[in-house]
């Protein structure tokens, strides 16, 4: 996995937005399928999103996803499931939200051909980062500088179901959440 940071920028609204909104002015800013945007609580850790990019930059790479775009794929896997549709209800912004985040799904390349490891292509964080607030800037949104943290709202959001009295609020829980895309249908 890679050890580079993963570029996930949060953003913050002090009035609940309107999801039909925010989508609609994302998607007139937005040049490819790589950037995609989460809602309140979805992005809890820098390994999570790695490994939810790393199934769906494999599947998307094999030409075996079930979506028709990386985003797509993507969201499927950080929320744990099989259904396309599912996955936007239960990662993408919804009405209310008062936060989110901001996702560049980096480039890859097979190590040794399709059906190997992928390394990821360099990029530029900095110009990354500087699209991200760019994005920010015509969403009308502000810069949430807050580190990621697991929660068991958010992982209640991404579909997660657990016992109030189970102690399976961390990382372990939500990777194990992540592989389940490909079980649960």
């Amino acid at each position: 996995m890679p050890q580079q940071q993963f570029p996930c920028f949060g953003w913050s609204s002090t009035t609940p937005v309107s999801s039909k909104k925010m989508l609609a002015a994302f998607l007139s800013r937005r040049p490819d399928s790589q950037w995609v945007m989460v809602g309140q609580g979805c992005a809890q850790s820098a390994i999570q999103l790695w490994t939810a990019w790393q199934c769906a930059s494999r599947r998307w790479t094999r030409s075996t996803s079930l979506a028709n775009s990386l985003d797509a794929e993507f969201l499927r896997y950080l929320s744990g499931t099989h259904h396309v549709s599912e996955a936007f209800k239960r990662a993408g912004v919804n009405d209310g939200d008062t936060s989110g985040y901001l996702i560049w799904l980096p480039l890859v390349q097979p190590v040794d051909g399709p059906f190997t490891d992928l390394e990821v292509l360099p990029f530029d964080a900095e110009l990354v980062q500087s699209e991200a607030v760019e994005f920010f800037n015509h969403l009308g949104v502000a810069v949430n500088s807050e580190p990621l943290q697991i929660s068991s709202e958010g992982m209640q959001r991404l579909g997660f179901v657990f016992n109030e009295s189970e102690s399976c609020v961390n990382e372990n829980a939500l990777i194990g959440h992540i592989l389940s895309a490909d079980l649960n249908s």
